[in-house]
């Protein structure tokens, strides 16, 4: 139906398709969206027959209608005239012709008239002069008019709505915005009452507002409607057929940007927006270049949840809330419209005549209506806060390969350690190996950033991996000292080019706008895949021995090593089908860091020194405390499943604190995590200090990460990106042959103290030297 409803590419064959039976559920939908009269006109011929006769007679009753309305309403209007009141007619036929063509073809079945705020009480005695009486009792003001007034004639529904006999309200509106309820508001209102203007249609006169006052007010109307989660298809419609017809109008249009503050055409685009989306209505350029200009956020929300009021007629959501989220400043006002919408504070209003058995019926399903929304409630807040953009099959081809590489990876990190372990090496030579490794990731830093120029960012990948997998293959089939040393440096080497290609790709695969939420998809996902490496890591040993794959323990832990090499290996299949484009380029080849890259790049040095303290001996601090190797595996699980919902939501933090400060005060968790372990007593209390340190260690990476690849033109990512990781792994290789022969001579409480020291340290050189600087005063008058 509104496909065949669309103006400028209208579809209406799909109404051919449908059953007798499908048709009785369309035209009940239609009735209730006040759209069968538009339906009947624009598609006549591609309707059935039968409903063809039931439209006609739809529009004929509704003919008769307008001719009871300009009776009702010459009847008021001269009340309030002798009266001596003033009034302006809203909506209703004095939207027509602009965004209807007459009022016989459009559904009217009350009368909305604006008055002055110090006359409405005076209006409601004229018209309970006139029989008018209130729904509900005059106590409740719902909106911006007083309670809905109508005649008691004795009318009672029938199910049609262009019924002959059916009366017609009243509302008398004493502002075109409630403030106070919805917590923010337009500019500009107060000057529509002084630009009325006196009209006559079909015979009536009456005054109404002037049309680019009336366009706005239809907008602020369906806005209205929207955030409170019930807007009619046919208030879309008809701004819609506004846009469209008049979208050539240049004096109207050049009205519109003079009369209308800012404030006000901002939030009048959010209805232009939404009523193109539905009806694919030409835009003026002046409404194109406001909806350009929407606050992002709001941009965000009309992309995810535009379809999400129609959604509703069939599926309980609440999507709007995040609409109105984005339109508010106060932590306050947001709570407050939470709590309003998700927890109605009184109950909605009875009509007298109502029978108690009809009125408790309709409170139980307002009930079962709230309480079935609760859950699309829940899933929209998770999408709105922590949504995946739509990133395309390139990215998913490339996350494909980054799965595999990781899983293997996690694996082989996992049990490494304490592969070695059962050697019979310890600390301080497993120091030595991670110190070595890093060590080679410093050159490797270098040389991934040549690689990328050369020979591009995908085929330094697929390079990346296959060297990754044989050197670990290497690492776990031979066992002298001096070797492994030596085969740690150069998996340093090659690793290096994964976390240097990694920013970099991402950035090439997503746009700006999608980076932040991206980056902590990646990250967060990339946890979880450590929860997958974690369970499958602790367990291969065992399975190997169980099935007799493996003669010792030592044997499967090789195994299992060797199975996590084959899964690297394996990446290279969908990394195959990716294309990266490289960026052209900087004409240095390498380049002195700007002010801004230096003093990041100081502040990671001293976070990696902090961290890099505990990190490569994790997994031996846990075999220490008498944990088995599935315990350690159960556990880094865990820890990373905690990791997954903390990154998840780091863009929230970051977007309430900024960067700096939301990156900082993740590295001050981080110190006090470290606190934890140093005074842990047993596996328990070590357990849960772990998760809190994994957590709050890796929601930093996303802030950090943006921070990097924002701060650098695109052109120069590749070469900060390995200047990034150059420091991190410097500092890396420092710390951890220094933390090791420190943790075998003073054990692990006093090095873990010194690490959180460290880490706070970091936590405030990133909010000092990163921090926005104030704008510069504005000049003496």
């Amino acid at each position: 139906m509104l496909q065949a409803l669309q103006f400028s590419s209208p579809d209406p064959a799909g109404l051919a398709v449908l059953s007798d039976e499908e048709w009785k559920k369309a035209l009940t939908f239609s009735d209730r969206a006040q759209l069968t009269l538009p339906l009947g006109l624009t598609s006549r011929k591609h309707l059935p027959e039968w409903v063809q006769r039931r439209i006609d007679k739809n529009l004929a009753d509704n003919a008769v209608r307008w001719l009871r309305t300009k009776i009702a309403f010459q009847e008021i209007a001269s009340a309030f005239k002798a009266a001596g009141l003033e009034f302006a007619a809203l909506k209703g036929f004095s939207h027509c012709p602009h965004f209807v063509d007459h009022p016989r073809h459009r559904w009217q079945s009350d009368f909305d008239v604006l008055l002055r705020q110090d006359n409405v009480l005076r209006a409601r005695d004229v018209a309970l002069s006139l029989g008018y009486e209130p729904a509900s009792g005059f106590e409740r003001h719902p909106i911006d008019h007083l309670p809905v007034m109508i005649r008691r004639t004795g009318w009672q529904w029938r199910g049609d709505y262009f019924d002959v006999d059916m009366p017609l309200s009243l509302e008398l509106h004493f502002r075109l915005w409630d403030l106070q309820t919805e917590c923010f508001g337009p500019e500009g209102l107060e000057q529509f009452w002084t630009r009325r203007q006196k009209r006559e249609l079909d015979g009536l006169q009456f005054t109404a507002l002037h049309p680019v006052d009336a366009l706005a007010n239809s907008a602020l109307h369906l806005l209205r409607h929207l955030l409170r989660g019930d807007p009619r298809p046919s208030h879309v419609y008809e701004l819609a057929s506004f846009l469209h017809h008049n979208s050539e109008d240049a004096s109207l249009w050049n009205a519109w940007v003079e009369w209308h503050p800012e404030s006000l055409r901002r939030l009048e685009a959010i209805s232009f927006a939404l009523a193109q989306r539905w009806f694919d209505c030409r835009m003026p350029m002046a409404a194109s270049q406001q909806i350009e200009r929407l606050p992002q956020e709001v941009a965000r929300w009309l992309a995810m949840y535009s379809g999400s009021p129609l959604a509703r007629i069939f599926h309980p959501n609440k999507d709007e809330l995040w609409l109105h989220w984005s339109l508010l400043d106060s932590r306050g006002d947001r709570l407050s419209v939470l709590r309003r919408r998700l927890l109605p504070q009184q109950l909605p209003p009875r009509v007298d005549p109502a029978p108690a058995r009809q009125y408790l019926t309709y409170l139980v399903s307002r009930g079962r209506y709230h309480l079935g929304a609760l859950p699309s409630v829940a899933w929209s807040a998770l999408r709105w806060f922590v949504a995946v953009p739509r990133l395309g099959g390139q990215f998913w081809r490339f996350y494909t390969a980054f799965f595999l590489f990781n899983f293997g990876l996690f694996i082989f990190f996992l049990l490494y350690n304490l592969y070695l372990f059962q050697l019979g090496f310890r600390e301080d030579f497993l120091g030595l190996v991670a110190s070595a490794m890093t060590g080679g990731s410093i050159a490797g830093s270098l040389l991934a950033a040549l690689a990328i120029r050369r020979f591009g960012l995908r085929n330094t990948l697929a390079a990346c991996f296959v060297s990754v997998a044989c050197i670990a293959a290497l690492r776990a089939c031979i066992t002298p000292a001096p070797a492994l040393l030596a085969l740690a440096f150069t998996a340093g080497i090659v690793t290096a080019a994964w976390a240097v290609c990694l920013s970099p790709a991402v950035a090439q695969l997503t746009s700006e706008k999608d980076r932040p939420v991206a980056f902590s998809f990646i990250f967060s996902t990339g946890i979880l895949i450590g929860v997958l490496g974690g369970l499958a890591g602790g367990r291969l040993p065992g399975w190997l021995a169980r099935f007799h794959l493996a003669a010792s323990g030592v044997e499967s832990y090789r195994g299992a090593l060797l199975a996590g090499c084959a899964l690297v290996l394996l990446a290279v299949w969908p990394l195959s089908r990716v294309k990266i484009a490289t960026p052209p380029p900087s004409p240095r080849r390498f380049y002195r860091p700007s002010p801004l890259l230096f003093r990041f790049l100081v502040a990671i040095a001293a976070w990696n020194l902090g961290t890099g303290i505990f990190n490569p001996f994790f997994n031996v601090f846990f075999s220490r405390l008498r944990m088995s190797v599935e315990q350690i595996g159960s556990l880094f699980s865990a820890a990373h499943v905690a990791q997954a919902g903390a990154v998840l939501m780091a863009p929230v933090v970051l977007r309430r604190f900024g960067l700096t400060r939301g990156v900082s005060g993740m590295q001050f968790a981080t110190a006090l995590a470290l606190l934890g372990l140093s005074a842990a007593a047993g596996p328990l209390s070590a357990g849960v200090a772990f998760a809190a340190y994994t957590m709050s260690q890796y929601m930093t990476e996303p802030g950090m990460f943006t921070f990097l690849m924002d701060g650098v033109p695109a052109e120069e990512r590749s070469n900060a990106s390995a200047l990034n990781f150059l420091v991190t792994f410097a500092a890396q290789a420092i710390v951890a042959a220094i933390a090791g022969k420190m943790l075998s001579r003073f054990g692990y409480p006093p090095v873990l103290v010194a690490a959180a020291i460290i880490c706070a340290l970091a936590a405030l050189l990133f909010r000092v030297l990163l921090a926005k600087p104030n704008p510069p005063a504005p000049p003496p008058p």
